[in-house]
């Protein structure tokens, strides 16, 4: 099996659990930590995918480290690793939240501009991509100096390129083709 589907499972598993025991937003919290932990920590992921380290040893380091979780979230990932699938996850915790996001009715969108733009702007932008796409928005901010201005807007595997940059290049691509 995939390791995408062995993921989506588990996270499946765990939302409808959340779900049924009134923990969902909880859940969520606890699966953005531990992602967060395993992106700021290579060795908690090197840890978790090791043959040497026993299954013990990593519920022992699991509970140390996520010991404020709640009780659902370390039962689950006790559970994980007393079926040997602890190498996944960190992608597990990755799949939760995005079925936790579409679930909720919530996308991300990360806004890339050629220099900071304020709280302000960021609202605006954020109020019309709700409207745009019924959704509620996340934004995150990038900045891109090679985009020279405008922005361009990532939503999922949707792209808006309202950049001067990519304005230039329509403009360069026709006057070559005539």
């Amino acid at each position: 099996m995939s390791e995408i589907r062995i993921a989506s499972r588990y996270a499946s598993s765990l939302l409808g659990l959340a779900e049924e025991q009134g923990k969902l937003d909880a859940v969520q919290n606890d699966m953005q930590q531990f992602k967060s932990a395993c992106e700021g920590s290579r060795e908690l992921v090197n840890m978790l995918k090791s043959p040497i380290v026993t299954p013990a040893l990593k519920r022992q380091v699991l509970d140390k480290t996520f010991g404020s979780f709640q009780d659902l979230s370390k039962l689950f990932l006790q559970t994980v690793v007393r079926k040997g699938r602890e190498a996944y996850l960190p992608m597990i915790a990755s799949e939760y939240l995005a079925q936790y996001n579409e679930k909720k009715n919530i996308a991300k969108a990360v806004v890339t501009t050629a220099n900071p733009i304020n709280a302000d702007m960021v609202a605006k932008i954020k109020k019309e991509l709700e409207v745009k796409t019924g959704k509620t928005i996340e934004i995150e901010t990038q900045v891109d100096a090679s985009i020279i201005g405008g922005l361009v807007v990532r939503i999922n595997d949707s792209l808006f390129d309202a950049s001067i940059a990519n304005s230039l290049k329509k403009i360069k691509k026709e006057l070559v083709l005539n």
